[in-house]
């Protein structure tokens, strides 16, 4: 019986390992991806059809999401191979799976601000005490940048009360209660900044751009799974080649790429931003496949500062140019 046993068990291994090679084996490459405008050569690339024109032999499976750290979970369950997601569930997604997850390009920068109420009385950061804020989800970009915000300025957060009460909502929520006055802004991302600024239910009180010093900090990057890099790469490589030309062109062809980028996200999440709104949107964005290593960096630090990450965790690694030999990683930790 027990050697019985011990050969099932054997046996049961080696279909494991026959499974994960399996799914290894680059005959599809699974996309995670968010209907934001900061993810628009995600769209622009696969509804264009030029990402499945450059892997031709390669089967494209597509995936949207709405918050970054659903696409993370996605990741580490072995369900994408690939994914445009904002730095902090990337970075996040780093620390927790001890680098299974790299980040092998930037993708755009910019596209977030801290907006209140059209007719609140909130001017400066003095003004912010006993605020209710919301962001997007906890732990999201937006909410780390609008907790080191209020860090620096002096105040704390908390869910519960503090200074500034912070609460994680959805785009929807975020809408409705701004505009009935049942919180008092929202660190949020473009086009909903442009969207309540339009309807005249909110004004901008800091365009993060501001908060840098050369105004660039990165809005979404594409990562992929180290496992699936590894075994891939060469359909890394061509991914990652077409995703640098959608960049370029995106930037490039602004008022084409928009469009097309509309059409995506009405497709996607049933409604499309208004033309006007979105092209004011896009005036806060740009699209480079820059990773911003130093503002990753500051990113990183910011999250471990609100305790987003475990404190003095190594980050070498995180970044990996895929098309260097040897596939170069380099640690963002000054």
């Amino acid at each position: 019986m027990r050697l019985y046993v011990r050969v099932l068990i054997a046996l049961l291994a080696l279909l494991a390992a026959a499974c994960g090679r399996a799914d290894e084996d680059g005959s599809r490459l699974r996309i995670g991806y968010m209907a934001r405008l900061t993810h628009a050569p995600a769209l622009t690339g696969l509804d264009s059809g030029r990402f499945e024109r450059a892997l031709p032999d390669v089967q494209l499976e597509s995936r949207p999401f709405e918050v970054g750290n659903a696409v993370v979970e996605a990741l580490f369950a072995d369900e994408l191979d690939v994914a445009v997601l904002g730095p902090n569930p990337a970075i996040n997604g780093f620390v927790r799976s001890h680098g299974e997850l790299r980040i092998v390009s930037g993708v755009s920068s910019g596209g977030s601000a801290f907006v209140v109420g059209a007719k609140s009385h909130i001017r400066a950061p003095s003004d912010l005490h006993g605020a209710s804020i919301g962001t997007p989800q906890i732990a999201s970009t937006q909410d780390v940048a609008l907790r080191a915000y209020l860090r620096r300025h002096g105040l704390a957060s908390t869910l519960a009360g503090g200074d500034v009460r912070v609460l994680p909502l959805g785009s929807a929520e975020i809408r409705q209660l701004l505009t009935r006055g049942e919180i008092d802004g929202a660190w949020i991302s473009e086009p909903l900044v442009s969207e309540l600024v339009e309807a005249g239910k909110a004004r901008v009180l800091v365009d993060e751009r501001d908060e840098w010093p050369d105004g660039r900090y990165p809005a979404a990057v594409l990562v992929v799974r180290k496992r699936y890099q590894e075994a891939q790469p060469e359909n890394v490589r061509r991914f990652l080649r077409s995703l640098r030309g959608e960049i370029a062109w995106v930037e490039a062809h602004r008022p084409e790429a928009l469009a097309l980028t509309r059409a995506g996200i009405g497709r996607r999440l049933g409604k499309s931003p208004p033309e006007a709104v979105l092209a004011e949107a896009a005036r806060r964005v740009a699209f480079s496949p820059d990773p911003l290593l130093p503002a990753l960096e500051k990113v990183a630090r910011d999250a471990e500062a609100e305790g987003f990450l475990p404190p003095g965790r190594s980050r070498s690694g995180l970044w990996v140019d895929v098309d260097a030999p040897g596939n170069t990683t380099e640690d963002v930790t000054p």
